[in-house]
């Protein structure tokens, strides 16, 4: 007897079986990288092939969750392999090998100016410039950071590529006015939007950090991603120590925002709540404190300069937080808290944009939900609607998702 497939069925095999002989980057708690087939999965154990024709078994629990995440859509696993081992701190964890940083031999000269002149160093991931300040602890930071971002989230190996992020440490302040000068013509020659330049140009000395786009032909020549981050180095004791907690911060942000990917006008609802708070949660999980300060723009002219804090400090907020909502001085709005905007913060929303990503990083299911929710952003380059956030996240309901997150910032867990 002949069996008939249909035509569909026949191309997701076609599909699974793809995805399934797929040579990728298979990653350890520890960082370890192996390049492999998935084979299958065998109870807590998954069996790889290397090009060599090599069949290893890994436990599956050792796997990074993007690891964990992929056996699931591709190599059939129960979607309960994400809840196999401990959370741990994947940054602090993972063994990074200084030894490996290379020492450029020709400067950078931005715009061709001798007087915007930085010594390179390159790292797997990202080209660090220097003024003059030693650029070892923030490679190393970066590094630590790229590697967390692999190990939760699936699409971000793959999505990075080969290029390099390149990150400016200036600690010359004649130095950083003078970038401050070349970044403003930058954008006038790329005819960006007035608002847009005046407010990088109010800015550019108030803040200890900084996104700017790169020119075109430098992110050819290097390889690059076209966004910079530069820090304003005021106090270079602060960037002497590898997981400092303000590089930690920024390069959280910039690190989720990269894997967000562009967002359309209609679609930004969101964003800022969903990377602040990553960006907080990581400073204060992985360094114990926070350093950061938000600090904005407004007005017509862009001349009211307003600073935003959290409470006293980063070890304070939990305890402080759900002292509140206990007492309910504060009631947690998921909605709500997904419109505020940078003017809109006082110390309290601060602290609730903060317990929603701690929130959402608490368990292996819900960083697993999270991850899912940063790759829908990715692939419809929108904040989804909180309905749908909350499906992401496993609920079925708005007030399910709410109900579940005060439920943690009123618990033990938030600490």
């Amino acid at each position: 007897m002949k069996f008939l497939i249909p035509a569909g069925l026949i191309g997701l095999l076609l599909a699974f079986s793809a995805q399934a002989a797929e040579t990728r980057t298979w990653t350890s708690r520890k960082g370890s990288n192996i390049e492999a087939q998935l084979l299958k999965v065998e109870g807590s154990e998954v069996v790889l092939l290397t090009p060599e024709s090599r069949e290893i078994k890994l436990k599956v629990e050792d796997l990074s969750l993007a690891d964990r995440q992929y056996l699931i859509e591709y190599g059939g696993a129960a979607p309960e392999v994400v809840a196999g081992g401990e959370l741990g701190e994947p940054e602090n964890e993972v063994k990074i090998d200084s030894k490996t940083f290379k020492k450029l031999e020709d400067d950078l000269l931005l715009g061709g100016s001798t007087e915007l002149s930085f010594e390179l160093l390159e790292t797997e991931h990202f080209l660090i410039a220097s003024s003059g300040i030693r650029m070892q602890a923030v490679a190393e930071t970066a590094e630590r950071m790229w590697h967390g971002m692999a190990f939760e989230h699936m699409n971000f190996r793959k999505d990075w590529g080969d290029k390099r992020a390149m990150i400016f440490l200036v600690d010359d302040e004649d130095v950083y006015k003078s970038m401050g000068k070349w970044y403003e013509n930058h954008l006038i020659a790329e005819d960006v939007d007035q608002d847009v330049v005046k407010r990088s140009s109010v800015l550019w000395d108030q803040v200890g950090s900084t996104s700017v786009r790169l020119p075109g032909d430098m992110v050819s020549e290097r390889n690059l991603h076209d966004r910079a981050t530069v820090f304003n180095v005021k106090d270079d004791r602060k960037y002497k120590k590898s997981m400092s907690p303000f590089p930690v911060h920024v390069i959280a942000g910039s690190l989720l925002s990269r894997q967000m990917g562009g967002l359309s006008e209609y679609g930004s609802n969101g964003a800022f709540a969903v990377r602040t708070g990553f960006a907080y949660f990581k400073e204060i999980h992985l360094t114990g404190k926070t350093e950061t300060q938000m600090i904005d723009a407004q007005g017509s002219q862009f001349d009211e300069i307003t600073k935003k804090a959290g409470f006293e400090d980063g070890k304070s907020w939990a305890k402080t937080l759900r002292t509140l909502v206990k007492r309910d001085k504060i009631k947690p709005d998921f909605e709500k808290m997904l419109s505020w905007k940078s003017q809109d913060l006082d110390p309290e929303k601060l602290v609730l944009i903060f317990s929603f990503a701690y929130y959402c990083n608490s368990t292996p299911e819900r960083l697993s939900g999270f991850a899912n929710t940063i790759r829908r952003v990715e692939s419809s380059n929108q904040i989804p609607e909180p309905i749908e956030f909350a499906r992401l996240m496993g609920f079925e309901s708005v007030e399910d998702l709410q109900k579940d997150w005060i439920e943690f910032v009123t618990s033990s867990s938030f600490k």
